[in-house]
């Protein structure tokens, strides 16, 4: 009888344990004994420190990198103090890896025109890129390269050893053709048009529009071949992010 009594004793330790355990992996922020109690069927302060005391007593024997803490009147998971300097130099090389929109497209121009000066990218964007610039020179995606021979001597820029390093390419010479982005981007055009229309009445007369949306993409080389506004719809712009990160 005591054995089943220890059984079941044991198995309700181990149920709140990989609750609360749950619980804490899923929270941001620290969990006081209230909350943690309201999901495992009110227990008091003394028993949720008790779960706590068994899931760290089941760390340590596993040799995890974690323990429970208790931190501004609640609990947390937390590294060890000697995993944390692996960890943050993980963290910070995942953030490096992350550009803008507007950072990948002032990018790509210098990758095919360097070497570049600012006023061309600026030019070929048809947007400033001082923020955009500032950023891949602190990434040392790119660096400067030389003067350009005109007026006022401005900056080249150009791309590093580094970039070539980011994108996994053995040289400049394995980046993508111009022509082959032409084409997706003329296969990506004729599949995502669309046009979003309202339905006839039963009187076979069309209502009048409340809301009719037309979305096109149109390659840079397109015209407006008239400056009447449309009544047919309206294009949805493409918008871009041209803050650096």
């Amino acid at each position: 009888m005591n054995d089943n009594i220890t059984e079941e004793l044991t198995e309700e330790l181990t149920e709140r344990m990989n609750l609360t355990e749950a619980l804490l992996f899923a929270s941001p922020e620290p969990l006081d004994h209230k909350k943690i109690s309201r999901f495992l069927g009110k227990l008091t302060k003394t028993q949720v420190g008790e779960v706590i005391q068994a899931l760290n007593e089941r760390y340590i024997e596993g040799g995890h990198s974690f323990r429970i803490r208790e931190i501004a009147d609640g609990f947390q998971i937390c590294l060890l103090p000697n995993m944390t300097m692996a960890v943050e130099k993980f963290l910070k090389r995942q953030r490096e890896r992350r550009l803008t929109q507007a950072g990948l497209e002032t990018l790509s121009v210098i990758a095919y025109k360097q070497p570049v000066t600012k006023g061309e990218i600026e030019h070929i964007r048809g947007v400033a890129v001082d923020g955009p610039l500032n950023t891949l020179l602190e990434r040392k995606l790119v660096t400067i390269v030389g003067r350009a021979e005109k007026v006022g001597h401005p900056l080249l820029y150009g791309t590093t050893k580094k970039f070539l390093e980011y994108f996994g390419l053995k040289n400049l010479k394995e980046l993508p053709r111009i022509d082959e982005f032409a084409e997706a981007y003329k296969i990506k055009k004729k599949s995502s048009q669309q046009e979003l229309t309202l339905s006839e009445d039963e009187g076979g007369e069309e209502k009048e529009p409340k809301s009719r949306l037309k979305f096109v993409m149109k390659s840079p080389e397109e015209d407006v071949k008239s400056e009447e506004p449309e009544t047919e719809g309206i294009e949805a712009p493409m918008e871009r992010d041209d803050e650096a990160e």
